[in-house]
């Protein structure tokens, strides 16, 4: 049986983590979560505070309350993705928790769904902090220590948006949501949603009448990731291959859309996603031949990067759907799909290799009188966010179709600041603990900093963190090791910040 305290120092990380994989945490769904780690707070007699938000404080007092006092920060939340043939229930199924090596290194992971080590790292490290203070292990001198656990981040940094601004006390912030060991972030990219539901103009069909038949075009085994860490790198977006072979077969034969459903998450890019089409029996054979001349191509495509792309197509028998979309609704909608923009707009002027604008088609669903998509755009700019929005959203309004439009955010990205005191401190503990230089860096991802570098303007910032792969997809996994060499980090920036 897997025991974690087996895995290093320090211990009271791995029981931790071990122990909230347990408990449900799907964004906006914090509850449970929040009570355990409250619980534990009080049961180590140390103050807590819970906002209208639901963002959690838990205040570790100094000798003097006029010291300074460093956030230690988290978000309770984690992304909910599986595997399309997994059987897991987020609501209430522990993880199913296992190690794997890779190139000689011992990385955790979870069979089929995600680790939630985003942001789970940071949530047992405060835990361990806790534990250890309250057993006197841990001694920080004159600086004060709030521990600041916010919820529903990865629907859109809610909790931190709508953060009490008494709960912040604090000098200096360390976001406990980084990725890299060697990396410190000091900068992101600010985000919006704009996000369509477009009322269906729908058509019956006698399927045995018109002498259709019904088939499945099925896309899995995608890498998919980040919407922003990994946009740049060039993975496929299953709802833009899905569209491609839907516009390409719309334009070469007689098809029936009745559904298109891909992705789960605006953060994510969509690893999978589906079709029902109706089609002619003469052509049977003719459109799957095509269909395999399309999956040859994009397999082509994207061989340097995308191993495991499968396109299946299944035939439906005995099946009742006797709707479709309208001819005109259909040509509309995939004409869309098919020239969406999406993946990297344009790179940052002054930083080299870092994506200024981005945009991510991530997630479409079909339900009985309408169809929803979500798109996220990002970037360091404002106007930037506003004007890859404004596009998409002309691009729909040319469909004429009956559509809402809505956007959703539109806040600015955190600019990096390579003067804080904060940063220089930093840099300098990491070099004197490991003899070697750590970086500072800004990436095209939404951190909560942004959010409260707007609050909070004074407040200086940073964000670490472990080794940690693939946020946001069943891929997930945590370094071992690299847990270790970040507690040692921490702990040292923390006393040389007193």
């Amino acid at each position: 049986m897997l025991n974690l305290r087996d895995l290093g120092n320090p211990s009271e990380f791995w029981e931790y983590f071990e122990q909230i994989s347990k408990i449900p945490r799907c964004s906006g769904k914090e509850e449970q979560i929040r009570n355990y780690v409250k619980s534990e707070a009080e049961k180590f007699e140390f103050e807590t505070k819970i906002d209208k938000a639901g963002n959690l404080l838990v205040r570790i007092t100094s000798k003097n309350d006029k010291n300074p006092i460093i956030i230690l920060q988290s978000h309770l939340d984690m992304v909910c993705e599986k595997n399309e043939k997994t059987i897991h229930d987020f609501s209430k199924d522990p993880l199913k928790l296992k190690i794997i090596e890779i190139n000689g290194k011992k990385w955790l992971t979870a069979d089929g769904t995600t680790l939630g080590a985003d942001n789970g790292v940071g949530i047992a490290y405060q835990l361990a902090f806790m534990k250890k203070i309250h057993n006197g292990e841990l001694e920080f001198g004159n600086i004060g220590l709030d521990l600041l656990f916010t919820v529903n981040e990865e629907d859109g940094l809610i909790g931190a948006f709508q953060i009490d601004k008494d709960l912040i006390k604090g000098n200096s912030l360390i976001n406990l949501d980084g990725e890299r060991e060697d990396i410190i972030t000091i900068g992101c990219a600010g985000g919006i949603l704009t996000n369509a539901k477009i009322k269906l103009d729908t058509i019956q069909i006698n399927q045995e009448g018109d002498e259709l038949e019904a088939m499945k075009i099925i896309i899995t085994g995608l890498i998919g990731g980040h919407s922003g860490a990994d946009i740049h790198r060039g993975r496929a977006n299953a709802i833009k291959l899905i569209a491609r072979i839907l516009w390409k077969l719309n334009n070469n034969f007689c098809i029936y859309v009745n559904s298109i459903n891909g992705g789960k998450r605006h953060n994510a890019i969509p690893r999978e996603s589906n079709s029902i089409i109706y089609i002619r029996k003469k052509e049977s054979t003719e459109i799957i031949d095509y269909i395999n001349k399309l999956t040859t191509e994009m397999k082509l495509e994207f061989s340097s990067i995308e191993n495991n792309l499968d396109i299946s197509i299944q035939k439906l028998v005995d099946i009742d759907i006797n709707k479709v979309l309208s001819k005109e609704t259909q040509n509309k909608i995939l004409n869309i799909l098919y020239i969406m923009p999406n993946g990297p707009i344009s790179m940052h002027p002054y930083i080299k290799n870092l994506v200024l604008t981005s945009t991510n088609l991530a997630s479409i669903l079909t339900k009985k009188h309408r169809m929803i998509v979500i798109t996220s755009q990002r970037s360091f700019e404002v106007f930037s966010n506003l004007i890859i929005s404004e596009k998409i959203m002309a691009l729909f309004k040319l469909t004429d179709l009956n559509i809402k439009l809505k956007t959703i955010g539109g806040y600015g990205g955190w600019k990096p600041d390579f003067s804080s005191n904060l940063l220089k401190i930093s840099k300098e503990t990491y070099k004197e603990l490991f003899n070697e230089e750590v970086n500072a860096k800004a990436f095209h991802v939404g951190l909560e900093p942004g959010v409260f570098k707007i609050k909070f303007p004074e407040v200086e910032m940073i964000s670490i963190g472990p080794n940690t792969i693939g946020p946001h997809s069943p891929d997930e996994r945590l370094e071992i090791k690299s847990v270790e060499k970040l507690w040692k980090f921490l702990i040292k920036l923390l006393k040389n910040l007193n």
